[in-house]
C-alpha cells in the first residue's frame, strides 16, 4: 500500500508539472508585455553592472531578481525568454510544496498539495510575469521546509540544513523584503514549537543574515522614504483587515485574481462557500482539537504572522504596495497551513465514505472556480496596454509623427514594444513620480501631468497621443485632456485594451 501511494504522488507531481507547463508555455510566447514586465526588461537590458548599480533605485525593491534577470538574459533577449525564468520557478515551487507535504504529511497529501499549489490561478498568472514574483514563492517554500526539517531535528539540527536556511533567507530578503515577514513568521513558529532550543537557534542563525543583509538594509530606508512621498490614501485598521480578508480569500478559492467592480456570480457565491466552510472547519477543530498537531499549530501561525506583517506594510505604505501582486508572499505558507490542517482533521473523521465525499465536493468546487479564473486572467488573450498592437498600429503610419505617451510610465512599454524610428516621449522620468491626490481626481497626477506636458512634442503638426485606462476610466487625465483640447483637435483614434491612440492636430493660432 505504502508503495502505491509512494507511486500515486511522484505521478501526480510529474502529471501537475506537465499540465502547469501546457498551460503556461505557450501562453508566455503568445502574451505581450505589460509595463512592469516592460520595466523589467529595462532595467536589465544594459547588463549587469547597470542593473547592479541602478535596479534598488529604479525599481525601489529588492534588486536580486533583476541581477539574476540582467546574466539571464545574455543567453537570450527575448520577450519570451524573461519569462521562462519564472516558469521554471513556479515549476520548482510545484517541487517543493509537494515534497514537503511528502516529507511532514503523506504521499496523499503530497498530491493534493502539488495540484493545489500547481494549478492555482496565482501560480499561473506568477509565471507569466517577468518579474519576482515566481521566484518569492520557491523562496518562501524553502525557509518554510528548512525551518520545519530544523525543528523535527530540534537539538540534533545538523550543520548543512541550517546553512541552507541561513543562505536562502540572506536570498529572499536580496529578493523581495516582503519575504521577511516569511522569516518572522518561522521565528513564530519556532515559538509555538514550545521548545526553547529551537528559538534559541533561530535567533542564531539571524546574526549572519542581519549582518548580510546590512549593505541592503541600510538602502531600505531611502527607498521606504521615495515610496512614501507624497500623497497617500489615509488608512485604516477596517480598510486594512477588509484588505487581507481579501487576499487570504482570493488565495483560499479564486474567483478572479484581480477585482473588476462588476458583480460576478462566481464571485458571490464564492464568498459564501469560504464563510460556511471556515464555520465548519472552525467548530470541527474546536471538537477535535486534540486532533490538531503541533506541526499544523506552527504553521498557521507562521502563515498568520505573514498576514499580519502585510497590515502592518500595509499602515506603512499605503494599499497601492499591497496589492495581491505584493501579498504573493503568503500564499506558500497560507497553502501549506490549510493542507497541514486539512491533513489533520480527516484523521479525526471515521468515515472513509464520508472522507472521500468531502475530497470530491472539494475538488469540483476548486476546478470549477480554478478553472473560470484562469480563463479570466486574459479575456482578451492580452495583457493589460495591448502594447505589441499598439506598437503595430503606430508602426504602420505612413508619415513620421511623434508619439506621446501617459502616464509617463507607460512609455517604458512601448519602448520595448515598438520597432520603428518615430521619437517617443517622454524620453525620462519613467520612476519619478507618485500621486499627489486621492487615486484617480483630477489632481492626483497633477505633477506628472505638467513635466510631461513641458516634454509634449509641440514643434510639430501632428502628434500620436497614448493613454492608458487612468484616462478613460478616472478624472486623473483632466490637466492634460485641458491641454490637449485648448492645443489640438482630434483626427483619428483607435481602442486598444485598457489603451487608446489618438492623432493630434495642432490648431492653428
Amino acid at each position: 500500500m505504502q508503495d502505491g501511494n509512494e507511486k500515486f504522488s511522484r505521478f501526480t507531481l510529474l502529471a501537475v508539472v506537465a499540465v502547469h507547463l501546457a498551460i503556461v508555455l505557450p501562453l508566455a510566447y503568445w502574451l505581450n508585455i505589460w509595463v512592469d514586465e516592460a520595466s523589467t526588461l529595462y532595467t536589465t537590458q544594459s547588463g549587469f553592472l547597470h542593473a547592479f548599480q541602478h535596479a534598488w533605485a529604479d525599481e525601489k525593491q529588492a534588486p536580486l531578481y533583476f541581477w539574476i534577470m540582467s546574466l539571464w538574459r545574455v543567453l537570450n533577449d527575448s520577450f519570451f525568454f524573461a519569462r521562462l525564468f519564472s516558469i521554471i520557478c513556479t515549476a520548482g515551487g510545484i517541487f517543493l510544496v509537494w515534497k514537503f507535504a511528502r516529507c511532514f504529511l503523506s504521499g496523499r497529501a503530497a498530491a493534493i498539495t502539488a495540484i493545489l499549489f500547481g494549478l492555482h490561478p496565482l501560480v499561473i498568472w506568477a509565471a507569466l510575469e517577468a518579474r519576482g514574483y515566481a521566484l518569492g514563492f520557491v523562496l518562501a517554500a524553502l525557509l518554510v521546509h528548512l525551518n520545519e526539517a530544523l525543528i523535527a531535528q530540534g537539538e540534533n539540527a545538523r550543520t548543512k540544513p541550517r546553512i541552507a536556511f541561513i543562505a536562502t533567507a540572506i536570498i529572499a530578503l536580496y529578493t523581495n523584503y516582503y519575504l521577511g515577514f516569511v522569516l518572522a513568521g518561522c521565528f513564530v513558529a519556532n515559538v509555538v514549537s514550545g521548545r526553547a532550543r529551537n528559538v534559541v537557534n533561530f535567533l542564531a542563525s539571524m546574526i549572519p543574515v542581519a549582518i548580510v543583509f546590512l549593505p541592503q538594509a541600510l538602502l531600505v530606508r531611502s527607498q521606504f522614504a521615495i515610496n512614501t512621498q507624497g500623497f497617500h490614501e489615509p488608512v485604516s485598521l477596517v480598510e486594512g483587515l477588509r484588505l487581507m480578508w481579501q487576499h487570504f480569500v482570493t488565495m483560499l478559492l479564486p474567483a478572479g485574481l484581480f477585482p473588476t467592480g462588476e458583480w460576478s456570480p462566481l464571485a458571490f457565491a464564492r464568498i459564501w462557500i469560504v464563510r460556511v466552510l471556515l464555520i465548519a472547519v472552525g467548530i470541527f477543530t474546536a471538537v477535535n482539537l486534540r486532533a490538531v498537531s503541533n506541526r499544523t499549530w506552527r504553521l498557521m501561525a507562521l502563515a498568520g504572522t505573514v498576514f499580519l506583517g502585510l497590515l502592518s506594510a500595509y499602515f506603512a505604505v499605503g494599499s497601492d504596495l499591497v496589492e495581491l501582486r505584493h501579498a504573493t508572499v503568503a500564499f506558500v505558507p497560507l497553502l501549506l497551513a490549510a493542507v497541514s490542517l486539512g491533513f489533520d482533521l480527516s484523521a479525526a473523521v471515521a468515515s472513509r465514505p464520508a472522507r472521500l465525499t468531502f475530497v470530491a465536493v472539494g475538488g469540483v468546487i476548486l476546478a470549477i472556480f480554478f478553472q473560470a479564473s484562469i480563463v479570466g486572467l486574459y479575456p482578451t488573450m492580452t495583457k493589460r496596454g495591448d502594447w505589441d498592437r499598439v506598437a503595430r498600429f503606430l508602426e504602420a503610419s505612413s508619415e513620421w509623427r511623434p508619439i506621446f505617451v501617459f502616464p509617463v510610465y507607460d512609455t517604458l512599454a512601448l519602448e520595448q514594444t515598438y520597432n520603428g524610428k518615430v521619437h517617443i516621449s517622454p524620453g525620462e522620468g519613467y520612476f519619478r513620480f507618485t500621486r499627489d491626490a486621492p487615486a484617480g481626481s483630477a489632481n492626483s497626477l497633477l505633477t506628472e501631468t505638467n513635466f510631461a506636458i513641458s516634454q509634449f512634442p509641440t514643434a510639430t503638426k501632428e502628434v500620436w497621443l497614448v493613454t492608458g485606462s487612468v484616462c478613460s476610466e478616472t478624472l486623473a487625465c483632466t490637466p492634460l485632456a485641458t491641454y490637449v483640447k485648448a492645443n489640438y483637435t482630434i483626427v483619428a483614434e483607435q481602442d486598444f485594451y485598457l489603451e487608446k491612440v489618438r492623432l493630434l492636430r495642432k490648431i492653428e493660432k
